[in-house]
């Protein structure tokens, strides 16, 4: 299976729909932290993320998110060559966290919310059997892309899950629809390292995602470079680096 570069429909009615999904909270809390946090994450995820992009979190001490669509595996994808089972079991046995991408990576606000869950389980069986024993706890939607019953019918399936409405995720937040900030793309990593300022002043936590890591990234990816020089930031800044579920056991309960 191979992936082409789908992008969900921009008419006025998606960019609506798309609007009161994202702001109609399923599992609404108030976020708070002793520390700044900052969680790295891949959608997809193409080998140079599992590899390079592993190597440079773990040079400062770091891990990351990975979402996988199994689906994807040992595919060639608009990203480069998605990840196999030994990319799998490496991330894990280094203490990275495998997320849930869906199976098939379609757009889950086109299709029917029955059989999105379906295909989440299909995903969760697949990692399982290529050494992901225990079950994601996070989920990141294809695009960003859900829709309202589905974001309600998560929990307790998943923790947490991730959409790409810029943001920061601090006070009233929505764990069906957390914020992140692109990693990519025409001052995308400049305005990162600005969030990550603000997130060190709120003591907020920060989520960046991307997709293939590469001296010559796609244009969903980012350099080497570029998660280095944001990752030294963090250092500076005293945010600490956690995946995804790990930085919400760090939340204050209130």
């Amino acid at each position: 299976m191979t992936t082409a570069a789908y992008v969900p429909s921009r008419s006025a009615l998606s960019k609506v729909q798309r609007r009161l999904t994202q702001w109609r909270a399923a599992r609404p809390v108030n976020l708070r932290f002793n520390a700044p946090i900052l969680s790295i994450t891949f959608d997809d995820f193409p080998v140079s993320a599992g590899a390079l992009g592993a190597r440079i979190l773990e040079s400062h001490s770091a891990r990351g998110t990975y979402y996988a669509a199994a689906g994807l595996a040992d595919e060639e994808g608009p990203c480069g060559r998605n990840f196999n089972r030994a990319d799998i079991r490496r991330l894990i046995a280094a203490g990275h966290e495998i997320g849930c991408h869906t199976y098939d990576h379609a757009d889950c606000a086109k299709r029917d919310v029955f059989d999105s869950l379906k295909d989440l389980a299909k995903n969760r069986d697949a990692l399982n059997e290529m050494g992901c024993y225990e079950p994601s706890r996070t989920l990141a939607y294809p695009y960003g892309e859900t829709r309202q019953k589905l974001k309600n019918n998560l929990p307790p399936r998943f923790y947490s899950a991730r959409g790409i409405l810029p943001g920061l995720n601090i006070g009233r937040t929505d764990l069906t629809q957390l914020r992140a900030y692109p990693l990519f793309g025409a001052g995308g990593i400049g305005r990162a390292v600005e969030a990550l300022k603000c997130a060190a002043k709120r003591k907020a936590w920060m989520i960046g995602f991307t997709h293939d890591i590469s001296d010559t990234p796609s244009p969903w990816g980012t350099s080497a470079a570029d998660l280095d020089a944001l990752l030294r930031a963090a250092k500076t800044l005293s945010v600490v680096v956690l995946p995804v579920t790990a930085a919400l056991e760090r939340r204050i309960e209130t």
